[in-house]
């Protein structure tokens, strides 16, 4: 409405930003009290609300208590759930978020997560060696030790899979083994994000990631995105 009148929303502050979830992020929803609990993804940020993943039984008026991490370190707040339409559930964005640990040194680095989104290539990895032919993907919610990969069908929890993704065009893709710890249906595209965590990463590979998230950040920060 706001937008229809031709006022511009009020943006999010930067300070409450950097303590939000990123879009595509897995966290922890409860209902209080004594309502349903469970991981869903973060599925859109706007100017005053957040759209999750809906849990079974959720209904408007209820207040989910959210607990996360992310590049900053680890948060908890509660909020309204305004909506719930279809299995897409609508929270107020919270004014206050709680500092549950702030992440400083290696364990920062380790945290450390990219908003973005690559186009990757994956496979069944049976045994842990990948098999068959690669299929076309999306990556987001890159990190040192994990990422969420967007597929076009529903893999079970335990699968073992192999990535492959490029984090420097002039050099050859990285090729991982990673494991399927979540699988979320996205049912605005029909497709679902699977939370991977990567085994047997060396440290050719861990600096790769690594310098390719701060050089993305870097490229952000210059442009006042970060």
């Amino acid at each position: 409405m706001l937008r229809a009148l031709g006022f511009k929303p009020k943006a999010i502050p930067q300070q409450l930003r950097l303590k939000l979830p990123q879009v595509h992020a897995f966290i922890e929803l409860a209902v209080v009290p004594g309502g349903p609990r469970g991981s869903v993804t973060v599925e859109a940020l706007h100017e005053a609300s957040l759209t999750v993943q809906a849990l079974p039984g959720m209904h408007a008026g209820q207040t989910g208590v959210f607990t996360y991490q992310n590049q900053s370190g680890k948060f908890r707040f509660s909020s309204k759930c305004n909506a719930v339409k279809g299995h897409h559930a609508v929270f107020a964005l919270p004014h206050r978020v709680e500092t549950i640990q702030v992440f400083a040194g290696t364990q920062q680095r380790s945290a450390v997560r990219l908003d973005a989104t690559l186009t990757a290539h994956w496979r069944f990895a049976h045994g842990g060696k990948g098999v068959g032919d690669f299929l076309r993907a999306s990556m987001t919610d890159i990190s040192r030790t994990g990422a969420s990969l967007i597929v076009d069908r529903e893999l079970k929890k335990g699968t073992f899979v192999e990535v492959r993704f490029a984090v420097v065009s002039s050099s050859a893709p990285l090729t991982l083994l990673a494991e399927v710890m979540r699988v979320v249906k996205i049912e605005a595209s029909g497709k679902n994000s699977l939370g991977l965590r990567f085994h047997g990463v060396t440290a050719d590979q861990d600096r790769a990631i690594m310098e390719f998230i701060n050089k993305r950040q870097a490229e952000r920060r210059s442009r006042g995105l970060a």
